[in-house]
């Protein structure tokens, strides 16, 4: 339903045909293992469309079915994320996109509109502030949605937009 509404309004807003904007569901799911930054997710923007990332769901989970909270979801660790573009999937940042030192909870947990152009890789990097906890074997997971949406609509939307405001 979620997909169907975000469709409904984006055509709305900018024009296009409902059956121009094509949802994409992207994300990995990561080892947690100490205070290094890590890769959350990553996806390739074709060079005829825009992408436009609504919703990022990030969760902690235990994997080790033999200890009591396994499988139980928990807010991710803090520390902070940001997103960049670069040419490879994971690899070195060409440009930061958005403002680096923002709380996770602002690009991990969110429901916002993230325009990025057409021709880059995106990833959404987390830097954790503290180890995990000591017993478990812990796995960040992380759902971006999105929508490859066609360049009539990515410029009707504004463009390239940074929505992270990082106030200190």
């Amino acid at each position: 339903m979620f997909d169907l509404k975000c469709v409904q309004l984006i055509s709305q807003l900018t024009g296009v045909e409902p059956w121009q904007v094509k949802p994409v569901k992207f994300g990995y799911t990561v080892a947690y293992e100490g205070t290094t930054q890590i890769t959350l997710a990553s996806q390739m923007v074709p060079d005829n469309v825009g992408l436009a990332v609504a919703r990022v769901q990030c969760y902690l989970v235990n994997i080790d079915n033999t200890l009591t909270d396994y499988g139980i979801w928990r807010v991710f660790p803090e520390g902070t994320a940001f997103w960049d573009q670069s040419r490879t999937a994971g690899g070195t940042s060409v440009t930061n996109f958005t403002a680096t030192p923002a709380p996770g909870q602002l690009p991990l947990d969110c429901d916002e509109l993230l325009l990025f152009p057409p021709g880059w890789i995106i990833n959404l990097r987390f830097t954790p502030s503290a180890n995990p906890p000591a017993t478990g074997t812990w796995r960040i997971r992380t759902t971006v949605f999105g929508f490859f949406i066609p360049p009539e609509a990515y410029s009707a939307l504004g463009g390239s937009q940074d929505w992270i405001s990082v106030q200190q």
